[in-house]
């Protein structure tokens, strides 16, 4: 871990210096470009100020931590007194050294904004967007109530899709551990002492020999390969190829598609909404949110909105002209023009369609459960029978 000064261009073409923690040149550089800030220098800093706080401070830390200083804000306690209660009873030491560093540069004359602006790793765009809004505006604790509200439902979120992830995960891995070591340890064996025995084998005896022959002969072959070729996949592949590639594979699988989709929506709709209702204007929110998608395709058609609203056009008519975006997201946000109301619609369609992918998760998941426990059902089965016939036919000679 290290700390980098840079300067580049931020979204509206400004010039600007900071300083911002990484594990290299080439993590720092992925950080900014994620912000949405073009690189013109970046060097690694020496000297006496370089950090040693730890690469990752938990989400779920930043989003109490954010509602615990909103709550000091509203109670009409100072920012920098807000700060020091934060801080005094921390006891994370990673978080507590950034809000330390934060603190600091506020006391230097930098503004809350400009200060978490260092860490974009913790700190995203749209948060920081946000902050400068609330500062101008004067309404600080209640941005940073509303970026709070909107790190907790992102959590509760991702561990939904985790929960329900998590089961089917282990049966996988458990299965996989079961089947390598059968081939690896127990074939062999018994293959060993069927080779003795001079007897015709019936053929689910042969292929569990054949499969155990080729781990036991290629093991050191296939294991290394399959490492290869991902550490090659991760490492050579420039990101872009490899988002395009892993997002061409998600859009090809019918039920999935469906999933993904929505998710994309749930993530963008809900960014818009927070940005929106943080005061926000709405060419520069579109242009933070399209950041949260991860589909090159997706992204493409809020650009388009984007530039198709500032011609003049409504956001409902741009996103009526998107394949991704389903009629209902239309019309909940044409609603939302008109009432005046389009953060709130937008929070709606995030919660729809949030609920939507839970309960099609939980549904595929009910799907795959069956599908896993009959594989494993048939593979000890075959098993079963691979070992038993032959031992029937010795048996049988016996007699």
């Amino acid at each position: 871990m290290g700390v980098f000064i840079y300067t580049g261009l931020n979204p509206k073409g400004k010039r600007i210096t900071g300083e911002i923690e990484g594990k290299d040149i080439k993590n720092v550089k992925k950080i900014l470009k994620e912000n949405g800030i073009f690189v013109i220098n970046l060097k690694e800093k020496k000297g006496e100020e370089k950090f040693s706080i730890p690469l990752r401070v938990k989400t779920e830390d930043i989003a109490i931590s954010i509602r615990e200083l909103a709550t000091l804000i509203n109670s009409g306690v100072p920012l920098d007194e807000g700060l020091t209660s934060l801080i005094s009873q921390m006891r994370d030491g990673k978080l507590k050294s950034m809000y330390e560093d934060i603190q600091k540069r506020i006391r230097e004359g930098k503004s809350f904004s400009e200060a978490i602006s260092r860490y974009p790793q913790y700190f995203s765009e749209m948060m920081v967007s946000m902050v400068k809004a609330g500062e101008e505006s004067g309404t600080l604790d209640l941005i940073l109530f509303r970026i709070s509200n909107f790190l907790e439902k992102k959590i509760s979120f991702r561990n939904k899709i985790l929960g329900i992830m998590t089961y089917p995960i282990l049966m996988s891995i458990v299965a996989l551990l079961v089947i390598i070591f059968i081939f690896t340890f127990v074939s062999p064996t018994i293959t060993r002492i069927f080779n003795e025995i001079s007897l015709t084998l019936p053929l689910p005896t042969i292929i569990l020999m054949k499969i155990s022959n080729f781990f036991k002969n290629f093991w050191f072959v296939i294991f290394p390969s399959i490492i290869v070729i991902f550490l090659s996949f991760k490492k050579l592949i420039p990101q872009e190829r490899k988002i395009q590639f892993i997002d061409k594979i998600r859009m090809g699988i019918p039920f999935l598609r469906d999933i993904f989709i929505k998710g994309e929506i749930v993530n963008f709709t809900r960014t818009l909404s927070t940005l929106l209702d943080g005061g926000v204007e709405i060419l520069e929110s579109l242009k933070i949110s399209e950041k949260v998608i991860y589909s090159p395709l997706i992204k493409r058609e809020v650009e388009n909105i984007r530039e198709f609203l500032s011609k003049g056009g409504s956001l409902s008519s741009g996103f009526k002209k998107s394949k991704f975006f389903p009629y209902i997201v239309t019309q909940l946000i044409d609603a939302g023009e008109k009432s005046g109301n389009l953060p709130e619609m937008l929070d709606k369609i995030a919660n729809i369609y949030e609920e939507e992918i839970t309960h099609k998760s939980t549904f595929l998941i009910r799907l795959i459960e069956p599908g896993m426990i009959l594989f494993m059902a048939v593979f000890v089965g075959f098993l079963v029978i691979s070992v038993l016939l032959p031992i029937f036919q010795i048996s049988q000679s016996i007699k």
